[in-house]
């Protein structure tokens, strides 16, 4: 009897041994899913049109948490819900906020309120081909423009975004190792 009770033992303590380790496997795994959901969150850049400031598959970290204690800066390089196809997210920068009027002029130059903006983070040498679009921008809405202008479908287009569309901001780059940085 004293081999059984000792297989016995050894069973009960290999089993709770395995038990400790799937508890621990368990929670790792929720902190991290809880961690994505509310806080950060992967994301792939999927088009040209941010370019050359964020690049076609550069693995960027979104911050999910931040817009939740202060507001949308211009400027601000934003991940919302795309308004046209559903199930598809987009990042472009955030360029004119509500109750403001937008000026895109034939002369090249973002206007806001009738002043140019300070910087438009367009990324090309040749002007852009603006031609002359006025918009207001509503109550609780968001302009948005790739940085890549010529290539970039935006809010040019489908008009300005629903803040509740927006669900985070690059933070920065991961991926590939050549481009890991903070972005801006």
């Amino acid at each position: 009897m004293g081999k059984h009770a000792a297989s016995l033992k050894a069973n009960k303590s290999f089993g709770r041994e395995l038990l400790s380790y799937v508890i621990v496997i368990f929670f790792a795994v929720l902190i991290s899913v809880l961690f994505r959901i509310f806080f950060f969150e992967p994301f792939i850049v999927p088009t040209p049109s941010m370019e050359t400031t964020l690049m076609v598959k550069d693995k960027v970290i979104v911050d999910k948490i931040s817009y939740k204690f202060k507001g949308i800066k211009r400027g601000d390089i934003i991940v919302f819900h795309s308004p046209v196809t559903e199930g598809k997210d987009l990042v472009k920068r955030a360029i004119a906020f509500e109750g403001e009027t937008l000026l895109l002029g034939t002369d090249g130059v973002i206007y806001i309120n009738g002043k140019p903006i300070d910087k438009d983070y367009y990324a090309s040498n040749a002007p852009p081909g603006y031609t002359g679009q006025t918009y207001k921008i509503g109550k609780n809405e968001i302009f948005a423009m790739g940085d890549n202008r010529d290539n970039s479908y935006d809010s040019r287009y489908f008009g300005p975004i629903q803040k509740t569309d927006i669900f985070g901001k690059v933070l920065m780059i991961y991926w590939p190792p050549n481009r890991i940085k903070f972005v801006k």
